[in-house]
This record gives C-alpha cells, sequence and structure tokens, in this order.
C-alpha cells in the first residue's frame, strides 16, 4: 500500500484552478504588511510541503528573502515529488519562483549563506551538521511554542555551542489560539453533531479552551465545561462550569446528557483516558455510547475512546487547524520568521544571541526556551 496518503481531489492539494492560490497569496501579503516582515538581504531555509503547509517558502519570498531554499523529503503526508510540485505551483502563482530553489535534501542548500532556519519537518534535524555550518549571525525558529520543541528535532544544546539564537514563537500573544474553534467545528460537523441546540462537553484547560467554549456558546451550543476555572470565568465564555476535570463523576456524569465531548488538554501528550489513567475509556463508552468526541492534541485519549467504540476526531485533522485553513498556518509561519527576522538582525549589528533573543521576544512575540532545558516537560 502506498503510504502517501495526499489526495489529488483535495483542493488543498491541488496545482490548478481547485486551489485558492490567489486567496492564500493574498492571506500572505496582508500578514506581512500587518507583521512588517522584512527578510530583504536574508537567505531562508525552510521546507516544500503539501496543502496549505506549501505556504511557507513563498511567505519567505514575498518579504523580500533574497533566497529561499525549500527542501521537499517523503513523509506520510506526501511524497517529495508532491510537495515541490505543490510548492512550485503556489511561488509561480505569487510570481516568486524564481527565488525559491527547490532541494532534496538540506545539506543541498549553502548553508554558509543561510542567515534563517526553520524546524519545519522538512529541514529537521536542525542538528550539528546544520548548524556548524550556517552563517554566524544566523537563526533558528522552532515555528511554534516551546511546548512543542523537541530535541530530536532541533539540537538547542549545539546551536547555544556555535552561538546560534534560538526562539519560538508566544502562540497566545500572535493569536493563534482563535483559529482552534474552527477546527473544532469541522470536526463537530463532520461527526454528524449540530452545533446549534446541542449540549458539548468541554474538558481541559488547554489555551485554546476558552475559545472553543466561547465559540461553541454563540453558535447556541449549552457547553458544559470540566475545567479548573472559576465559574464566573466560565461563564464569561459563555459556559457552565460542570467541575474541575473530566475524571470527576461531576462533570462524567453529565456525558450520558451531552451530544458531544471536546478534549482540550494543556498537555497534549498527558494522559487521561485508558489503562491506568483517571478516566475508564470501557465505562464512559458505556455510560454514553452515542457521544461523538473531538480531540486538540489528546491523540492517546483519542485512541482509547475510539477503541472503545466512540466516534472520534482529531480537531482540523493531524496537526489541527493548520491544515485546514490557509489562515492558521498564514498567521503562524509568519509570526515564526518574524521571530527570526528580529533575532538575525540583531546577531548583525553585534548583539550576542541571548540578547537578539530577548529582543525577539520583545518585539517579536517570541517564546524563549529556559536556560536549563531539562526544565521542559516532554
Amino acid at each position: 500500500m502506498d503510504r502517501h496518503v495526499a489526495n489529488p481531489t483535495d483542493d488543498r492539494h491541488a496545482c490548478d484552478a481547485r486551489f485558492p492560490g490567489l486567496q492564500v497569496v493574498r492571506l500572505i501579503s496582508r500578514e506581512i504588511e500587518r507583521t512588517r516582515l522584512d527578510l530583504k538581504g536574508l537567505r531562508v531555509l525552510t521546507e516544500a510541503s503539501v496543502g496549505y503547509r506549501r505556504v511557507t517558502p513563498v511567505i519567505a519570498a514575498l518579504a523580500g528573502a533574497d533566497e529561499v531554499f525549500a527542501v521537499g523529503r517523503d513523509s506520510v503526508a506526501a511524497s517529495r515529488k508532491e510537495a515541490e510540485e505543490q510548492t512550485g505551483y503556489l511561488a509561480e502563482q505569487a510570481r516568486v519562483g524564481a527565488k525559491v530553489k527547490l532541494l532534496s535534501t538540506r545539506l543541498q542548500a549553502p548553508l554558509a549563506t543561510v542567515d534563517i532556519v526553520t524546524d519545519l519537518p522538512g529541514v529537521r534535524p536542525v542538528d550539528e551538521s546544520i548548524v556548524r555550518n550556517v552563517a554566524e549571525s544566523a537563526a533558528v525558529t522552532l515555528m511554534r511554542g516551546a511546548a512543542h520543541w523537541r530535541p530530536a528535532d532541533v539540537d538547542v544544546a549545539t546551536c547555544r555551542r556555535h552561538g546560534i539564537a534560538v526562539a519560538g514563537v508566544d502562540e497566545e500573544a500572535v493569536g493563534l489560539h482563535r483559529y482552534s474553534p474552527l477546527a473544532v467545528l469541522a470536526a463537530l460537523l463532520d461527526l454528524g453533531v449540530e452545533v446549534t441546540g446541542s449540549r458539548v462537553v468541554v474538558a481541559g484547560d488547554g489555551p485554546a479552551a476558552p475559545y472553543v467554549v466561547q465559540a461553541l456558546a454563540r453558535l447556541g451550543a449549552r457547553v458544559l465545561v470540566g475545567a479548573p476555572e472559576t465559574a464566573g470565568r466560565v461563564g464569561l465564555y459563555g459556559g457552565e462550569k460542570a467541575g474541575d476535570a473530566l475524571a470527576e463523576d461531576a462533570v462524567a456524569g453529565r456525558l450520558p446528557e451531552a451530544d458531544a465531548l471536546v478534549l482540550c488538554p494543556a498537555d497534549r501528550d498527558a494522559r487521561t483516558i485508558g489503562p491506568g489513567a483517571p478516566v475508564d475509556a470501557a465505562r464512559l463508552a458505556a455510560a454514553a455510547p452515542h457521544l461523538a468526541v473531538v480531540g486538540l492534541g489528546a491523540e492517546t485519549d483519542l485512541r482509547a475512546l475510539g477503541s472503545a467504540g466512540l466516534r472520534c476526531r482529531a480537531a482540523g485533522g493531524p496537526d489541527g487547524v493548520f491544515d485546514l485553513l490557509p489562515q492558521a498556518v498564514v498567521a503562524q509561519h509568519v509570526a515564526g520568521l518574524k521571530v527570526a527576522e528580529v533575532m538575525t538582525r540583531a546577531r548583525r549589528r553585534g548583539s550576542s544571541p541571548v540578547a537578539a533573543e530577548q529582543l525577539a521576544a520583545t518585539e517579536a512575540h517570541a517564546e524563549l526556551l529556559p536556560k536549563d532545558l531539562s526544565s521542559i516537560r516532554r
């Protein structure tokens, strides 16, 4: 069986008029103008990808980068050929095809000239082979918040040893969580849940949870919340506090009357449901066999509930709303490149890597990694 799952009939993966390329370019240009992203005089190493994730090289080129090296590779999402075709198509629509250089491996890039390295899948791992060869003033941008960083993806210790500035994106500060309700809504509709007039339990205290509660309430759902927020704050979002966590009887006991359960964990890798976890999946499914379950993260919990017979969906797909709509991934990747721009220009002016990272936190909503990397929960 072919492991590549890009669907050529899906408009997101098209290389013709079905793909909303001109609208995507418009969204990119608007976000560049809003954030004042300026990559003139810089060279960027990033990935060639598929769907809406093909936007990153085009963002860099439209922001004025001298050259953009876009690495395509085979993945579970698509083949390298598909990544190159889809990225190249959008680059031509944006009239920046001459700036975007499609590469089959990251080491084909002229690393000594590279100023900005993204940590996107096509470039990973950002390790010694990259770090010791890029420009002295180069910066690595994580493109997401620190909670998503993995040592196997970016060797931050090596970056620090070679004087390369590294930072992520403060997802709350740049407003990325406001897109999450759209992914939840799409998943609920896919599961046959009519949100208006329905009852939905939202469990968890992840950063997107308030946005989800508010959006569902505004669409006419009765939203019961299991989170350690005060009843007053939950009420401000339009929800009703049922308890502090899904494991409480006060929350789990409301599931038989609910149409759907939305999981919004603060730690996407935490396990709440399943063997040895606080919530028994089989018991939950037996109490509410009709329940539709949507997860923002919570992959392990979704698998446990799916195995117990419930209808489950990840909100927006494997990577959430960033696979669902162009605006979300445009905003995310512009923000990541802005962080890198500020760090790189600061380094060129003679700032230390630490000073460059701190400047990015002040001017570009960067999220800094701690000095003690072991303090970040994996």
